[in-house]
């Protein structure tokens, strides 16, 4: 079977299983949208287009912005000296939960961004035999540089997504691939600032590293350096928390890494830009030092209420704080048992991700059944407590055919292929009030959460379902929030 016709086909069979996708919604227009400038790659030549890749059938419509009441008259924040902005926004995710509209978060969108020449060397050859690959190659980190500001969903979708997701790990360098601690921390601030200018809010997560760990250096100033650290040391287990609480040995480095994180806040306060803050999440898991039985829940505790109380020493009052352990969610009291308080947290999350563990892998409903009722849950609970739920983090992860790893899509044959699955995790969260959800980031072609184009014709296998949950008129993208 040629090139043309199997992804005739394979464009075909997906079309047919896309919920509404024939509809034209009433918020759409008719008028496409214009999106980035073309890869350059010849178009016209089929047959150098790897077969893993298929036709692009649908076109991003234009959207028409939300409304949504921004009145701050009952709002209360776990800061009782939030900003008025921050209160807007919070009032905001408030008024988008009761709609019937949920808005889509990335993380890393406009700076961690799959192109097709990003592969590593060492993979080339592997890569070619699997999959017959032309793409070019080019290490990841050249990728990554050459990326800012440009984003894979504004590709497809000609938007950004309507949640600017960003960790600490950009801020001290290692996402962003900068080894000068003040030049990450500015490309961070700008990086943000760029994403709010168009349109998307901002969420800031915390990948911290181990604060006893021998990649942080201790200058001759008395400040700390921590462009050496990545993401492995938030996986180092040693040590305890009364290590970095005062009067332990490495409190100093942790005071130091919270203060990035209020000069960071405080360069949006300026720009009137209010950040949703997820620190410590997924803490009820063992595979961070700061979760599960590496430390306390009291312990747990202790260092929340403690990071929040400096953020807000240092003047920090544009964070609305989540809560966000790892689903699923079983029960109340054990979701509840690392709670800080309700004087410390805005939003109730949950982390949860599609994971397929073995390959080849075939599509199974027990993540949207489970999501379900972690979802039904936390509803719940929000309310007992006067909070907002929300899906903090998700997306699929694939195992790989070597059984190295399940690190996000495969380049093909995923199992949710079909399925909605964009939309079905959408509507889980808008039955159940959660104004938002965010996927993980695009690091590469084998760490990657969305699709992706390979050029104006074809693109990754799940790239003709995202442009329908774009079009669809329940998802927000950044040109539609209308929030600043």
């Amino acid at each position: 079977m040629n090139k043309k016709l199997t992804s005739i086909l394979l464009s075909t069979a997906i079309s047919c299983c896309l919920l509404n996708s024939t509809t034209v919604y009433a918020q759409s227009s008719t008028e496409e949208i214009s999106v980035s400038p073309k890869i350059s790659i010849d178009n016209n030549i089929d047959d150098k287009i790897p077969n893993q890749m298929v036709r692009i059938t649908r076109q991003p419509l234009k959207q028409d912005k939300v409304i949504a009441d921004k009145n701050t008259q009952n709002i209360v924040l776990a800061d009782k000296n939030a900003t008025e902005k921050t209160k807007e926004l919070m009032a905001y995710l408030k008024d988008i939960a009761k709609q019937d509209k949920v808005i889509f978060g990335h993380q890393n969108d406009i700076f961690n961004r799959v192109t097709p020449n990003m592969l590593n060397p060492e993979e080339k050859n592997k890569l070619q035999a699997d999959h017959n690959s032309p793409l070019e190659i080019s290490s990841v980190q050249e990728g990554m540089n050459s990326n800012f500001t440009k984003s894979n969903v504004k590709e497809i979708t000609g938007s950004i997504s309507g949640i600017f997701g960003i960790d600490s790990l950009a801020l001290t360098g290692s996402e962003l691939y900068i080894k000068n601690s003040q030049q990450a921390l500015q490309k961070s601030i700008d990086l943000s600032i760029k994403a709010a200018n168009d349109g998307a809010l901002i969420t800031l997560s915390t990948h911290m590293p181990n604060f006893g760990s021998k990649n942080i250096k201790k200058l001759s100033d008395g400040t700390y350096d921590f462009s050496n650290c990545d993401f492995m040391d938030c996986k180092n287990l040693s040590g305890s928390a009364k290590d970095i609480l005062p009067g332990g040995k490495n409190n100093g480095a942790f005071n130091a890494y919270i203060d990035i994180i209020a000069n960071y806040a405080l360069q949006l306060q300026e720009k009137n830009i209010p950040v949703i803050f997820r620190p410590f999440h997924e803490n009820n898991g063992n595979w961070f030092w700061w979760g599960g039985d590496n430390i306390s829940p009291k312990d747990s505790i202790e260092l929340y209420k403690y990071m929040i109380d400096r953020l807000q020493s240092r003047g920090v009052h544009n964070f609305i704080y989540v809560y966000s352990p790892n689903g699923p969610i079983n029960n109340e009291q054990e979701y509840m048992s690392r709670y800080p308080g309700d004087d410390y947290v805005d939003i109730l999350a949950v982390d949860y991700y599609d994971d397929y563990n073995t390959s080849p892998a075939k599509y199974r409903e027990d993540f949207f059944t489970q999501l379900n009722s972690s979802c039904l849950l936390l509803n719940k609970i929000a309310k007992e407590h006067n909070k907002l739920p929300a899906i903090a983090e998700t997306g699929v992860r694939v195992m790989k055919k070597d059984l190295s790893s399940n690190d996000g899509l495969l380049i093909s044959d995923n199992p949710i292929a079909g399925h909605n699955w964009f939309k079905r995790v959408s509507q889980i969260a808008i039955n159940n009030d959660m104004p938002y959800y965010l996927v993980w980031a695009n690091f590469s072609p084998y760490n990657c959460y969305i699709p992706y184009k390979y050029n104006d014709n074809y693109g990754h296998e799940l790239i003709n379902e995202f442009i329908d949950f774009y079009n669809w008129d329940k998802s927000i993208f950044a040109t539609e929030t209308n929030f600043y």
